[in-house]
């Protein structure tokens, strides 16, 4: 109902505004409300430029440790920023460009005012409040009509219209999400994550508004500044939950810094405080509040208007006062810093110090200092949370007379370094640390010089990593706000003049924003080398940004072309190599090209345009631009003149500026690959907005994005150095989800008095901001044959179908027969039982129920099988009861049980389990008061509760690795490992046995030898056995099987053919059962080179083992040697050592060992001769020398098959 009462609020906001505000800019750059610290700004850079040929930015890092907790892992790696330097953002506490992946934030960009304001209060009543999204009624049809904005514009300085935008990351996920006008979050994930609100209610901001300076949060919110949101709960599709913030030591907050005594603190950022498991293990994050920090910007912005084409005036808000105040602004922040992260089994502690490194100059303060002073004002009023007499403690007797000076003050503003990671085991025993070292000068930026890892159990230090970066003879970056950049943020070579630079704003974006014209200016102080440990080097070159197609000032209406190619700021990629130089082999050479017309035949890589499109056009002078007056028959006409920094993360950021429809990488070991990806030019442009009431445009106008559309991989193609095709797939996407569902509505408006007059003019645009799925629905890959690509290809087709929240529904691939398969899978939210709706209310999603192979129409299925989870309460936990399957086109299918899960303890670890042969397993594990260990295995017992029970112990190292390992027949197998954590040695009997295995390591300049081995019994060479064949119908000169995308391909020649028929293609996972999957017409007869290929669309996860069963027209037949292709699951697996030398383990290196239910070993008479739930690590001394097929059967019910010999 506010809405009725427009012109009694505009009255009360102009009291406001006379207090408050700056010029509004609605659809213009404008100052940003929040600013962000160091290390929460870099988060915005990664947010905004991917990591992919499509913005040219290589991934490029540092892994220094992977922690576990169960399934959830948390990668500690460093990370670095490649798309270019910004001398206007300050480096974080790991380097400039360089950012700490444990950095985990929701982190907010504010549209219009902060989400949380309170009505009746000094602030705009926020979106967040249901009472202003049912005023603002945006769910109406007519939200968008002109009526709607026209009254929307009225009362824009009423009510905050448009919400936040909230980006965030967490271990394995990242996305984004803000506030529909239904009060529901619409969330942009891979995942189908659930965003809750800790709680509705606010929480104060740990700082206190002053009394005297006439702040109206002192007088109106008990003496309290606006409170904030508390937190948010994420919650992945396993049901574990991550939570942001839930108290202020968790949040970061930012204030004007030149109105500290009148504006309001804002938080944008809630820190990760906790992960919880959906079993209950918690892994806890700890913060400390670091001293200021400050993001200084220059913002200039003037404004005059005439009104029916009469002379121009200017009111007394409209102008940045360059001359009085000076060009800068800023934002105080109150920056957090990690601290520890602690789980049961570990603890990670960060060890961080206040840096030296290059600070703001005094003189961007000056200015405007003085002239506040010289009107009367005291530093206490406006630099209010610098004065030790206020902050931290507010005592009155210091503060009725300030004594520090401007130098004092900025004195408090202090950054930081961090210095040392600390890994720790649960008991608080270091196993390793890693040393950061870096410049740390007070005339340079901060920048990252090395990382080193030290032993936890001495001194030792292993070789560093070693950076480099670029210099140049005469060229320096300036110091910070010393430079107005170019459009995008990037140093150009222009320092800035503020007396003369802003007086030609006609030509100001030509003469001081253009393009750096010496590309040496863009890649001053960017990456170069880093020298890993091993001694090995890779070294990148990097080239600034070309384009030739640029986006329409009305984005929605397509490209224009330069014609030429044209320079952008920033940097992309264009070469790395990776070399050893203690050898002789060859450097390893990558180049990448960003052509449109490239043709590999004839490879033209120097005179083709860019295929990059910059992404919107800039603009810093509008002569003429047009609100719409309040008064009929009335025009306004507005001279406006504006310049920001670029701040990321905030609402003047532009995002990734470019993007490039074609990428060519070239590789000296393979040949070319064409990437092309979706982008304005090929019918991925943004949409027009709803609706807009301005007759003005500019180029910062409100729009329907379709960002989330661009930069997905169309098609990728791979040819030889000489140009001839070797394969090619083809992606299709599809928006998934319902718009009304995922995309909210937002309005920006904004009212503006035409001082001196009796007009008002207001604009408003009405928008959508898309947080819908874009998701490949179909692939064809086709291969193409060397000797005849043009004649011989062969395709195979892949469909995809979704649930509305992104997860996958059904799947559908051609078979080799033509037949298209399909799975269904069906997940617990597509359930309405008492479990699963108790599952989905937990977000416990993730797993499907179901899997359903057919073929046939999803509404006529013909079933090929069905693979049944059912889950059940253990504990109060929701987890798998049993696994059922069947196999049949006869419906009903006659299901039988695989395995069933007997019990859990509290803590969600399977402790009995039976085998779909009747027998019971039995698992124990270390507890809580077993430090360092808990949840790990210690106890296996096969065939519980029988004469034939086996068990098998482990102890662990905690943190470090299994310790030692005894069988069934008591034989222990104990592993030391060395100062760095790295296995060492295996041995048997005890702990001081026989060596029974060594490793050895070469790092550069720090060679480990190998212990001697002792080995027992004879050692001899194997017996020479000959194998005979019978006559083939043909001669087969070869036959190969290779791995192309998630296909095999089959290729083999013959040289002669008599009287054959066909070729027989057969596979099999254990190389017991084979099934033909299709066959090739043989020539008959022939005396010449021949050649076949065939393309298994639909290959078994595991490995694959392929035969030819070459068959005569008499119906005689012989088979090939066998080949094999292996196409690992999601959780890849390897088992080594294979062949089996020395020692008596074989072991399992995954990722994610919860994944395997449990693992079977059969010899080559197909005889069971091991059985057991999945473990790291297999005993299996008491097998003979043999070749032995490795079963392991996945929670999910799909199997893998591996060959290991055992020597």
């Amino acid at each position: 109902m506010w809405l009725f009462y427009r012109f009694k609020e505009c009255v009360c906001y102009l009291y406001m505004l006379l207090l408050f505000a700056s010029a509004a800019f609605c659809q213009i750059p404008e100052p940003p409300k929040a600013a962000h610290s160091p290390n929460s700004a870099n988060l915005g850079i990664f947010g905004d430029f991917e990591v992919s040929p499509f913005t040219g930015k290589p991934d490029i890092g540092i892994s220094l440790q992977t922690l576990e907790s169960g399934p959830v892992k948390i990668p500690v790696a460093l990370t670095y920023d490649a798309s270019g330097i910004r001398p206007d953002i300050h480096p974080g506490w790991t380097g400039m460009n360089w950012g700490l992946s444990t950095h985990y934030a929701v982190i907010r960009t504010v549209k219009d005012q902060p989400d949380e304001g309170l009505p009746s209060s000094p602030a705009q009543p926020g979106y967040l409040h249901a009472p202003v999204r049912n005023a603002l009624n945006y769910g109406a049809a007519d939200w968008a009509a002109t009526g709607k904005l026209e009254n929307l514009g009225f009362n824009a300085p009423s009510f905050d219209m448009e919400p936040d935008e909230f980006s965030f990351n967490a271990p394995g996920l990242s996305g984004r999400f803000l506030m529909g006008h239904d009060g529901q979050w619409k969330v942009s994930c891979d995942q189908a994550v659930k965003v809750e609100l800790i709680s509705t209610v606010l929480v104060d901001i740990p700082f206190k508004p002053p009394y005297w300076t006439g702040n109206l949060w002192d007088q109106i919110n008990n003496g309290k500044y606006n409170p904030t949101i508390q937190g948010f709960y994420i919650t992945d599709v396993n049901g574990t939950k991550y939570e942001f913030g839930g108290t202020t030591a968790n949040m970061e907050f930012s204030i004007d810094f030149f109105n500290q005594g009148k504006s309001n603190w804002i938080c944008n950022s809630w820190h990760l405080k906790s992960i919880t498991r959906h079993t209950g293990q918690t892994i806890n994050f700890t913060y400390e509040r670091g001293s200021f920090v400050a993001q200084m910007y220059f913002s200039i912005f003037n404004k005059a208007a005439s009104v029916n084409g009469g002379s121009l005036f200017g009111c007394t808000n409209w102008s940045s006062l360059i001359n009085e105040y000076g060009p800068y602004n800023g934002k105080l922040i109150s920056p957090i810093y990690l601290k520890e992260i602690v789980s049961d089994n570990f603890k990670i502690n960060f060890i961080s110090s206040e840096s030296t490194e290059l600070r703001y100059g005094e003189d961007i303060f000056t200015t405007y200092v003085n002239k506040i002073i010289n009107s009367g004002g005291s530093k206490l009023d406006f630099l209010t949370f610098l004065h030790n007499c206020y902050y931290p403690v507010y005592n009155q007797s210091l503060c009725n007379n300030p004594a520090e000076t401007l130098t004092q003050l900025l004195a408090k503003i202090k950054w930081r370094k961090l210095d040392k990671i600390q890994v720790q085991n649960g008991s608080g025993t270091t196993v390793k640390e890693f040393e950061l070292t870096y410049n740390n000068l007070a005339t340079e930026r901060l920048m990252l010089q090395k990382v080193q890892e030290k032993s936890g159990y001495n001194a030792s230090k292993l070789p560093p990593y070693e950076f480099s970066y670029f210099t140049a003879q005469g060229l320096s970056l300036p110091g910070y706000c010393k430079s107005h950049t170019d459009h995008w943020g990037f140093y150009n070579g222009k320092l800035i003049d503020a007396v003369n630079d802003f007086n030609a704003v006609a030509s100001y974006g030509s003469t001081h924003r253009a393009p750096a014209v010496n590309q040496n200016y863009y890649r001053l102080g960017a990456l170069t080398q880093i020298k890993y440990p091993t001694g090995g080097i890779t070294k990148f070159w990097f080239e600034p940004h070309t384009y030739a197609k640029e986006v329409k000032l009305k984005r929605w209406e397509g490209v224009d072309a330069s014609g030429s190619n044209q320079k952008a700021g920033g940097l992309r990629i264009k070469e790395i190599h990776s070399y050893d130089p203690a050898t002789s082999n060859p450097v390893v050479r990558k180049k990448y090209f960003y052509l449109s017309g490239f043709n590999p035949v004839n490879a033209d890589t120097t005179s083709l345009l860019s295929s990059g499109v910059l992404g919107g056009k800039t603009q810093y002078y509008w002569p003429n631009y047009m609100p719409k007056p309040d008064a009929p028959n009335t025009t306004v006409s507005e001279q406006i003149f504006s310049t920001q920094s670029i701040l990321p993360a905030t609402e003047n950021s532009l995002g990734a500026h470019i993007g490039y429809s074609s990428v060519i990488e070239w590789t000296s070991a393979e040949g070319w690959t064409v990437h092309t990806f979706s982008n304005f030019d090929n019918g991925y442009a943004d949409a027009a907005p709803v609706g807009f009431i301005q007759p003005g445009s500019t180029p910062y106008q409100p729009y329907n994005s379709n960002a989330f559309k661009r930069g997905k991989l169309i098609s990728r193609e791979t040819f030889t150095k000489n140009g001839s095709p070797v394969a090619k797939t083809v992606y299709q996407y599809e928006a998934v989800g319902a718009l009304a569902d995922y995309a909210a509505r937002s309005v920006r408006a904004m009212l503006t008095t035409l001082c001196n007059t009796r007009t008002y003019c207001y604009e408003g645009t009405a928008y959508f901001s898309n947080m819908q799925k874009f998701l490949p629905v179909q692939e064809v890959s086709t291969t193409y044959d060397q000797d005849n690509p043009a004649q011989n290809a062969v395709s195979a087709t892949r469909t995809y179908q979704y649930q509305p929240n992104g997860q996958l529904h059904i799947r559908g691939q051609t078979d080799s027969k033509g037949r298209v398969l399909k799975t269904s899978y069906t997940y617990p939210s597509n359930l309405n039982d008492a479990i699963s709706a108790g599952m989905t209310a937990k977000n416990i999603i993730g797993l499907p129920t179901s899997i359903f192979n057919y073929t046939g129409t999803e509404l006529a299925p013909v079933g090929l099988s069905l693979r049944k989870i059912n889950f059940d309460l253990f504990n109060g936990l929701y987890l798998p009861k049993k696994v059922d399957r069947g196999v049949g086109t006869v419906s009903p299918m006659s299901m039988v049980t695989e395995i069933e899960f007997l019990s859990y303890d509290t803590r969600g670890n399977l402790l009995t389990y039976k085998d779909g042969n009747g027998s019971v397993s039995k698992l124990e594990y270390y507890g809580l008061a077993d430090i360092g260990k808990t949840d790990l295995l210690k106890k296996r017992t096969a065939f519980e509760g029988t004469p034939l029970a086996q068990s098998e112990n482990i102890t662990h190292k905690p943190l470090i690795g299994i310790e030692s390992s005894s069988d069934v027949n008591a034989k222990t197998t104990f592993y030391d490992y060395d100062d760095f954590n790295r296995a060492k040695n295996v041995r048997s009997g005890n702990a001081a046995g026989p060596v029974r295995k060594s490793y050895c390591y070469n790092y550069a300049g720090q060679v480990v030898e190998c212990a001697t081995l002792a080995p027992s019994g004879s050692i001899a060479a194997a017996e020479l056995v000959l194998l005979a064949e019978a006559a083939l119908p043909v001669t087969l000169l070869e036959f190969i099987a290779l791995k192309l995308e998630n296909t095999s391909l089959l290729k083999w020649s013959t040289t002669s053919e008599s009287n054959s028929e066909r070729f027989d293609i057969q596979r099999s996972q254990d190389g017991k059962k084979w099934l033909n999957i299709g066959f090739e017409q043989a020539m008959g007869e022939s005396d010449s080179l021949k050649s076949y290929t065939f393309t298994d669309l639909n290959p078994a996860e595991g490995e694959n083992l392929y035969r030819l069963k070459m068959v005569d027209a008499d119906s005689t037949f012989s088979y090939s040697r066998i080949q094999s292709v292996v196409f690992d699951t999601d959780g890849t697996v390897e088992l080594y050592p294979n062949p089996v030398t020395v020692g008596e383990s074989l072991n399992l290196l995954t990722k994610d060992p919860g994944k395997i239910s449990n693992i079977r070993i059969f010899d080559t008479s197909g005889k069971l001769v091991h059985h057991s739930v999945a473990a790291r690590s297999i005993n299996i001394s008491t097998l003979p020398a043999g070749l032995y097929m490795v079963q392991l059967t996945y929670t999910d019910g799909s199997i893998s098959t591996h060959r290991v010999v055992k020597q």
